[in-house]
């Protein structure tokens, strides 16, 4: 099969992430595969050259988005404008436009694809036409990655408003107050020249000052990811809405229980009380309450995070995922 993947950008998100991951099972039963990139590669605000990097090692790149029109399936990555669709409308009935939350369905009407995939029950809730659901799926890490915990709490993701660091910073301080020792993980990519990296650079900056110790990653590739948050005791997501949450499922791969907000796709990913906690909604003392409860109780701890391990083995391993992906892809092509 000859699948062309259609990307406005890749940046280092989980949606751009998961079609690399995808595209390298694909590659490895043997399909072939190519890729237009709309965003103007020297942009690093919209573009890694790590992900390209990796995607590159499956997928063959194009130079003009028509050229996707010889593949058998067309893959939109879920933020194309009308605009952006217009050259793949001869064959829009092979085409397959997937969404990964409100901003990807507002960003992709009024016209949609013919064969429509949601990332979670939530985000197909709020679609106004039927959609498939198909988690995205991860590689899973093997059980021998490092178990030794250098870190108490960590948050993962772009450094950007909608994932809130200053919420995960002011659960840090009131942590500090009460623990008085604190290692915290900020894994993502760099802190991007806005207001808002100032105020997150501020915040680390006081943090630090008053005995907080604080790594920052910066920018990895997805293959990394595992073995940093393996590192932490517990990961928070304190994202403030979320279409799916691969980051919380990443976590629990490792073993690593998870304290989030109740928003959306995590509904989908955390069972409360079993392999995490949903705080209440950007409640600071919530969050407090509960990363102090698992920091202080080692074997709750390693139990959530082993149940978690199992639930994501059963439900989002990528390579039964892909199998969906291509029996859809297959029905298309056949009708």
């Amino acid at each position: 099969m000859h699948i062309g993947f259609s990307f406005i950008d890749l940046a280092m998100g989980g949606a751009q992430i998961f079609f690399a991951q995808l595209a390298s099972i694909f590659a490895s039963r043997g399909h072939h595969l190519n890729y237009y990139l709309h965003a103007d590669r020297t942009d690093l605000t919209h573009v890694s050259p790590l992900l390209i990097e990796s995607l590159e090692r499956f997928a063959y790149p194009l130079s003009k988005p028509s050229e996707l029109l010889n593949n058998d399936i067309i893959q939109l990555d879920g933020y194309h404008s009308l605009i952006r669709k217009l050259p793949f409308l001869r064959k829009f009935q092979h085409c397959v436009e997937t969404y990964h939350s409100s901003y990807s369905i507002k960003r992709s009407g009024p016209v949609f694809a013919f064969h429509r995939v949601a990332n979670s029950k939530y985000v197909a809730s709020i679609h106004q036409l039927p959609c498939q659901v198909i988690y995205p799926g991860i590689s899973l890490p093997h059980n021998s990655i490092s178990k030794a915990k250098d870190f108490d709490v960590a948050i993962l993701g772009r450094i950007h408003p909608v994932k809130q660091h200053l919420l995960f910073l002011s659960i840090c301080d009131q942590l500090y107050k009460h623990r008085h020792k604190l290692r915290v993980l900020i894994i993502g990519d760099h802190l991007k020249n806005n207001s808002y990296k100032l105020q997150v650079e501020n915040e680390i900056d006081r943090l630090r000052k008053i005995g907080v110790y604080i790594y920052l990653t910066g920018e990895i590739l997805f293959d990394q990811v595992f073995s940093w948050i393996a590192r932490s005791k517990v990961l928070l997501v304190t994202s403030k809405d979320e279409g799916f949450g691969r980051m919380a499922i990443e976590a629990l791969a490792c073993n690593v229980p998870v304290i989030a907000n109740p928003v959306g796709g995590i509904f989908e990913t955390i069972q409360d009380g079993q392999t995490g906690f949903l705080a209440e909604f950007n409640d600071s003392e919530s969050f407090t309450k509960l990363t102090n409860k698992l920091l202080n109780n080692k074997s709750l701890r390693d139990r959530m995070g082993q149940r978690g391990r199992v639930i994501v083995e059963s439900q989002f391993n990528i390579n039964a995922v892909s199998l969906q992906y291509e029996k859809l892809y297959h029905n298309i092509i056949q009708t």
